[in-house]
C-alpha cells in the first residue's frame, strides 16, 4: 500500500472535487467526516513535489485517507455508472477470468436499469449495487482498500447468483484511474464458458492452431495442428498442447479441412504408431517429441505463420483429475 493522500473533498454544495480542480480561498470538507480541510497545492511539478491533497484542520478520530478513497471512489464511480445507465451508454469492460483461464468482455451494464450505493441486501451492504428492471439484484461492485468482502457475503452473492465485480486499489492515484480501473476490474465472479456437464466446473475454449513450417527432411512447408485450452493448465503432462495422437475424430477432421495431413505413423522412437501431422510431398512427420520445440514455440514468438480456431470446450479439472489418480494408483 502506498501513501495515501486526501485528493478529493466536498466543496461548500457538498460536489466531491478533486485537489488538482480545487482553487485556494475556497471551503473544503472532508467527504467521510464533514469537517473542515485545507487545500494543499504548491503549483511545483517534478521529482520530490508532492501531488495537489487536502489536510484536515483538525485531527478527527477514525478517519483516515483510506477511509476517505473508499468513500470518495466508490461514489465517483457510482455516479459514472448511473449516468451510463440513465443515457442508456454501453460501459465495455474485461477480464481475466479464474474459473476458465481465459479472458471475457462485454457490457459492464447490459442488463443494468438502476445503480445504487450501499444497497441493503440483509446479510450485507456492497458498495455498489446493480439492478435489473425488476429490482433484483444482477451484480454487485466491490470497492477494496483494506478489506476484502466478508465471508457472509460472498457466500450471499454466490447462493443468490450475483456477479460481484471487484476493484483493488492501492493509491489515490486510482481515483484519477477510474475509467481504466472499472473496465479492467481485478475480479469478476463470472465466466461465460459452458460447465462441464460431469463436474460442473466451467470449461475453457479449445483452440486448434495450425503452424506453417518446414518439413524436417524435403524442408517443404507442411501444416501442422495442434490444440490448446484457453486456461494454459497442463493437459496431458505436456504443456497445454493436444498432440494430434490425442485428437477425437471430429478434431482429426477439422485439421483436414484446413488442409493438414494427419496419419497414422510408425514412430521407432517408441516402437509403436500414432497420428502425426505429416508432410503432404515426402510423407515424413513432425513426431511429439518434436512438435513443441519445431513448430509450437517458434510460431508463439511470430517465427512461424499461424491461424487459430475455436472448436470448442474443454474440461481441464476432469482431465487434471484423472491424472493425479492414474499417478497414485
Amino acid at each position: 500500500m502506498t501513501n495515501i493522500l486526501y485528493t478529493v473533498a466536498t466543496d461548500k454544495n457538498g460536489q466531491l472535487i478533486n485537489a488538482n480542480d480545487a482553487e485556494k480561498g475556497n471551503d473544503f470538507f472532508c467527504p467521510v467526516c464533514k469537517s473542515e480541510l485545507i487545500l494543499r497545492k504548491s503549483g511545483k511539478t517534478g521529482k520530490g513535489a508532492k501531488r495537489p491533497h487536502f489536510a484536515h484542520r483538525a485531527l478527527t478520530p477514525n478517519c483516515t485517507p483510506e477511509t476517505a478513497l473508499h468513500y470518495s471512489f466508490k461514489t465517483l464511480l457510482a455516479d459514472k455508472l448511473q449516468k451510463h445507465v440513465t443515457t442508456q451508454t454501453p460501459l465495455p469492460f474485461s477480464w481475466n477470468c479464474e474459473f476458465c483461464g481465459g479472458q471475457h468482455s462485454g457490457n459492464l451494464l447490459k442488463k443494468v436499469k438502476d445503480v445504487k450505493v450501499e444497497h441493503n441486501l440483509t446479510v450485507c451492504k456492497p458498495d455498489i449495487a446493480l439492478l435489473e428492471d425488476n429490482e433484483k439484484v444482477f451484480g454487485v461492485v466491490e470497492v477494496v482498500v483494506t478489506h476484502k468482502p466478508e465471508e457472509n457475503a460472498l457466500k450471499y452473492y454466490n447462493d443468490n447468483n450475483i456477479i460481484l465485480i471487484q476493484i483493488n486499489l492501492t493509491s489515490d492515484k486510482d481515483i484519477d484511474e477510474l475509467d481504466n480501473r472499472i473496465s479492467r476490474p481485478n475480479k469478476v465472479g463470472t465466466c461465460f464458458n459452458p460447465k462441464c456437464k460431469t463436474c460442473g466446473h466451467y470449461q475453457s475454449k479449445k483452440i486448434m492452431t495450425i503452424i506453417d513450417g518446414p518439413c524436417w527432411k524435403c524442408h517443404s512447408t507442411m501444416k501442422v495442428a495442434t490444440i490448446s485450452t484457453s486456461s494454459g493448465s497442463m493437459v496431458d503432462g505436456h504443456s497445454n498442447h493436444l498432440r494430434p495422437s490425442d485428437f477425437a475424430p471430429d478434431e482429426i477432421e477439422f485439421a483436414r479441412s484446413k488442409g493438414v495431413i494427419l496419419k497414422t505413423q510408425y514412430s521407432k522412437t517408441v516402437h509403436g504408431s500414432y497420428v502425426a501431422n505429416s508432410c503432404a510431398k515426402c510423407g515424413s512427420f513432425a513426431g511429439d517429441f518434436y512438435l513443441f520445440t519445431q513448430y509450437i514455440a517458434p510460431a508463439g514468438y511470430g517465427e512461424l505463420p499461424s491461424q487459430t480456431f475455436d472448436i470448442g470446450y474443454h474440461c481441464d479439472y476432469c482431465n487434471n483429475f484423472e491424472y493425479e489418480n492414474d499417478d497414485i494408483e
